[in-house]
């Protein structure tokens, strides 16, 4: 390939691909650091691949992750440990930055159009046009290539919003926390030293209280998940994410591709989001390598199972916070059966198939034990 590979967008999968594929140009139309709405929370199947790129959060000071805990405002719970070792806390503004300046990302770059070319396509940039041999959009829930390409959609099913922020804490947080409050859910994961994210997720009309303020309804929420956090003070300001369930119409074709959140965006209540494009990123990278010819073919192919795998496991989670009775079967039945939880996770990640999942499983996630 006589021209090189273009990666718009600088975030971590963005960059990925810049360690992944020799001779890229990750372009971002951002400077660095930079903020990002994001849960934070990368599970051990992508930090393993961040492992691989020389990456290692544990010694660059990230906190570990030790599993997933969901709670009821009764103070009841279910958690498991991960199986296949420590996921990580991920500060955007740090890890970002980290990735970026690893993979050489070009920032405040912003790509304008694309043209193609007989071997190749031309970029137009704000910085001047670029002749490249295949684009990759990794930007985003509202990538700019997708919309170049026409593949850009409208969120299908119920519309489901976030606020996030993040809050000053004195202990640490060892897991990911999910608190089932009924209408909404709550995130919690460590973030870094004395500092957590805190999101909450849910139909954008729950989100603010009638006559109060949104950090009001959000502090409000945070009291009801843990109690102990209720008066945390705020690092910097709350902001929002949504609507969620957005997939573009396809993910490659030709000499264009789709990564991360640019090519799906689920629910963030599963935390796999990150993972998920990482994965996405060293697939895509293995079959460019291979034959760019066949590439778009075989990685549609790979995030369309990819997609249907995660669409499940969303269904799951999304069940059970349906309803408080659910909730409470659920937590109860995963505290019966840890490992039907700790499955749970592997298939999250995608390491294994739903097949994994045993009988005794499913029903004590479905709160039947």
């Amino acid at each position: 390939m006589d021209l090189p590979v273009a990666v718009i967008g600088g975030g971590p999968v963005g960059s990925a691909l810049g360690l992944l594929i020799p001779g890229a140009v990750v372009l971002d139309a951002r400077c660095y650091p930079r903020d990002k709405p994001c849960g934070e929370g990368l599970m051990p199947a992508g930090a393993a691949i961040l492992e691989s790129l020389g990456v290692r959060l544990e010694e660059s000071g990230f906190p570990t992750i030790a599993g997933v805990c969901y709670r009821l405002p009764s103070g009841e719970s279910a958690r498991s440990d991960f199986k296949e070792g420590s996921g990580f806390g991920t500060r955007r503004l740090r890890l970002d930055a980290l990735l970026a300046a690893r993979a050489g990302v070009r920032s405040g770059v912003r790509l304008e159009g694309m043209r193609p070319l007989t071997d190749g396509v031309e970029l137009q940039t704000s910085a001047g046009p670029m002749a490249v041999g295949i684009v990759i959009g990794a930007d985003g829930l509202r990538s700019t290539v997708s919309r170049l390409m026409g593949w850009s959609r409208s969120p299908s099913g119920v519309r489901r919003f976030g606020v996030v922020g993040h809050i000053a804490t004195t202990g640490s947080v060892p897991d990911v926390e999910v608190s089932l409050l009924g209408e909404v859910e709550t995130y919690l994961a460590p973030a870094g030293d004395g500092e957590a994210l805190f999101a909450v997720l849910g139909p954008k009309g729950g989100l603010r209280d009638q006559g109060a303020t949104l950090a009001e309804t959000y502090r409000r929420f945070l009291a009801a998940a843990r109690p102990d956090l209720g008066d945390a003070p705020l690092i910097g300001p709350l902001t929002g994410a949504g609507p969620f369930n957005v997939r573009p119409r396809r993910v490659a074709a030709g000499r264009v591709f789709l990564v991360g959140d640019a090519a799906g965006f689920l629910d963030p209540l599963t935390g796999d989001a990150m993972t998920a494009g990482l994965q996405q990123a060293r697939e895509l990278a293995r079959l460019l390598a291979e034959d760019p010819e066949s590439a778009p073919l075989k990685y549609q192919h790979f995030c369309d199972q990819q997609w249907g795998r995660r669409q499940r496991v969303t269904a799951i989670a999304l069940h059970l916070s349906r309803s408080q009775t659910l909730s409470r079967r659920a937590v109860r039945g995963m505290r019966q059966r840890p490992e039907a939880l700790q499955r749970l996770l592997t298939v999250n990640q995608g390491l294994e198939g739903l097949g994994l999942l045993r009988p005794w499983d499913w029903a004590a996630l479905l709160g039947m034990v």
